[in-house]
């Protein structure tokens, strides 16, 4: 929490700041929805997002594809081979190897750690789609709860907001994701590039206290 202000170390030279008004990298115009804090860009296509869902989609808690990192993202993305994560799973060695600093053993294994992720539990797919509101222990829940990601992509927001810690607005965030025909059209595109979604194991433990 903000104790106080430290005026005194303040020199007279300080700046009001003021939040922009359009992305510093795609430039279209920034937003920020109704009850919400963080101020967004709007632009679904803007290639700044797309290089940070990536990282996301690759981080430890997600993919966790070792020895893809953000700088390989963004040559990926600047050579054009990658233009969202669907594309990284049918990367091959020969699209690799061409980048500054790769090796035949270096782009083999690039190659190698990327496949042997295609089979991932569905709590971390579910995490690492990148849905509004829906963190790590939320996807959790919604694995447990469902067991499949049909049964999840089938589910209603009234059913969505009796799990426990799921509210409406995050019950509609989830809906609408699971409703939106280019989402849908991703997941598709990752099933068919080899990606197996387990069946999440229903716990048997107790969530009394």
């Amino acid at each position: 929490a903000v104790v106080r202000v430290l005026g005194e170390l303040r020199t007279g030279k300080e700046k009001k700041f003021h939040m922009p008004k359009y992305c510093p990298f795609c430039k279209n115009r920034l937003v920020k929805p109704m009850g919400e804090v963080a101020t967004r860009c709007g632009n679904k296509n803007c290639q700044a997002q797309m290089q940070k869902y990536l990282v996301h989609f690759i981080s430890r808690k997600a993919f966790n594809v070792d020895g893809l990192g953000p700088k390989i993202v963004e040559r990926l993305m600047e050579e054009g081979l990658v233009q969202d994560a669907a594309d990284l799973f049918e990367l091959t060695q020969g699209d690799v190897l061409p980048l500054e600093r790769f090796a035949d053993k270096s782009a083999e294994n690039l190659i190698a750690s990327i496949n042997e992720r295609k089979t991932i539990s569905l709590a971390r797919f579910i995490y690492a789609m990148g849905i509004h509101h829906v963190g790590e222990e939320t996807a959790y829940e919604l694995a447990e709860h469902f067991t499949l990601i049909e049964n999840l992509q089938a589910a209603k927001k009234e059913e969505l907001e009796q799990i426990p810690d799921i509210g409406a607005v995050v019950a509609e965030s989830i809906y609408e994701w699971f409703h939106n025909k280019e989402n849908m059209t991703f997941v598709g595109r990752l099933k068919k590039s080899g990606i197996v979604i387990q069946e999440e194991a229903v716990s048997k433990n107790s969530r009394k206290l």
